[in-house]
């Protein structure tokens, strides 16, 4: 458990103080701004930016203010810039080789914007370095989590309206992506369980527990078959780790359970029978599961080859596989930074998989860069870290495995929406595992040293 006795830092170490509500502040307006934000323009460049891009350069000054906090991470921070510097050589010499249908700024914009999150990661590691006590952390997961809420009332009046606003199903304030809106519900889902994790009294347990399903069915009315794989996949590996004792839980607190259950059944009922028939072209039960998104309605295992999907990672590949044919150095290199917009001749993130994105940008060597990458990531958070009795490195490794099986169908780490709020949660989670790793140790020894000098007395 995080020792509770540290306080804040007081009157005695203002400079401290002002850096921590800072830096809490500005993680605030960072994660509202990568899922509230809407885009600067809808079309060309100003497409990819958004309001925490023009916040990244105080960003970038926070974290080097606080650059001694990021040596626990820094083998992990290497790997990944040795994949970014590889693709930025490789995207150099094959532009001004030939490969040039698009412009080097809109090649190099995935570049910039993976340094941009991996940033993130860095302040948010650094920030949560500094968290002192388990009151501090559950406030700050707390308020991060109210960047979310907006759009989980955004939902529901979306399902109390019976009036979807996204591309399938369940829109966001500022998206109708499937994609980017089921990712921002699953990283709900994560947030909820995190706190649900770290809550003491089951009754609050249970309430957090109850709104990460609520956020689950929020993923799967958006479409995003991705993001609800991804999602599962989260609930199937976090089950491995149980919340709480089953037997006991229902023992003391089985009155809260059985009446969270009945709310749960009773919204659901109002949500899909009640507030339908009001309208007046309600034609029974056969609309609602009409209204569901015909993504999953339609999908047929048996019949992959019209899947879009596979489609599109052959076209790309294959695409990729010519380039290869005429210069097959490209195997071992690539074709650097964007080169799925080479490959398309736009600006579009279509490869629809971060690992076909890699193999296209990177050729052999850059998939083994990012491999390794993703080795250095896992093996810190699972054997480095300690297990906590707060759930943290359960949830980080449930975290890490969930998001590599979305990044099988879509490009994860270039969007801000999937790969921002990754790094943002990684780096709370990682943070503050560490700062209770270092303070063990310091206990320890201080134990150890305590007694070793009892032992010559």
């Amino acid at each position: 458990m995080i020792d509770n006795s540290l306080q804040l830092p007081t009157v005695s170490s203002n400079k401290k103080g002002f850096i921590y509500y800072f830096m809490w502040v500005w993680s605030l307006l960072i994660t509202a701004s990568v899922v509230l934000s809407p885009r600067l323009g809808e079309s060309g460049f100003l497409k990819f930016i958004r309001i925490d891009d023009l916040l990244f350069p105080v960003t970038i000054i926070a974290t080097l203010v606080s650059l001694s906090s990021l040596r626990p991470i820094q083998k992990i921070l290497v790997a990944f810039l040795w994949l970014y510097f590889f693709n930025a050589i490789v995207l150099l010499i094959t532009h001004f080789s030939g490969f040039n249908n698009v412009s080097l700024l809109e090649k190099i914009l995935p570049l910039l914007k993976n340094i941009q999150y991996l940033i993130y990661f860095c302040f948010f590691f650094a920030f949560a370095n500094k968290i002192n006590n388990i009151k501090q952390y559950q406030q700050i997961i707390i308020s991060i989590f109210i960047c979310f809420v907006p759009n989980l009332f955004y939902g529901l009046f979306q399902i109390i309206t019976f009036n979807f606003y996204g591309y399938y199903g369940l829109g966001i304030i500022n998206e109708i992506s499937p994609t980017l809106t089921g990712s921002v519900f699953y990283m709900s889902i994560i947030i909820c369980n995190l706190l649900a994790w770290i809550e003491p009294k089951v009754n609050i347990k249970c309430f957090w527990v109850f709104l990460s399903i609520v956020n689950l069915i929020f993923v799967a009315l958006a479409g995003s078959r991705g993001a609800l794989l991804a999602s599962v996949a989260y609930y199937f590996l976090l089950s491995l780790y149980p919340l709480v004792n089953v037997k006991t839980t229902i023992k003391r607190f089985g009155k809260t359970i059985l009446s969270v259950v009945i709310l749960f059944l009773t919204a659901l009922f109002i949500l899909v029978v009640i507030i339908p028939s009001f309208h007046t072209d309600y034609e029974g039960s056969s609309e609602i599961f009409n209204q569901l998104p015909n993504r999953y309605l339609e999908l047929n295992p048996t019949n992959l080859e019209n899947e879009a999907r596979l489609d599109n990672w052959y076209n790309v590949l294959s695409m990729y596989a010519s380039a290869v044919k005429n210069f097959p150095l490209l195997a071992l290199f690539g074709l650097g930074s964007g080169g799925t917009y080479e490959i398309f001749g736009e600006l579009i993130n279509a490869a629809d998989s971060q690992f076909v994105y890699v193999i296209v940008t990177g050729g052999l060597i850059g998939f083994l860069l990012y491999i390794n990458a993703l080795m250095k990531l896992y093996v810190f958070g699972n054997d480095r870290l300690f297990s906590t009795s707060l759930g943290l490195k359960k949830t980080f490794i449930s975290l890490f495995l969930s998001f590599m099986v979305f990044s099988i169908s879509q490009e994860v780490f270039n969007l801000s929406k999937t790969g921002g709020l990754f790094w943002i949660m990684s780096g709370l989670i990682l943070g503050i595992i560490c700062k209770q790793n270092q303070k063990n140790k310091k206990f320890s020894n201080i134990y150890k040293l305590t007694y070793e000098s009892e032992s010559r007395n």
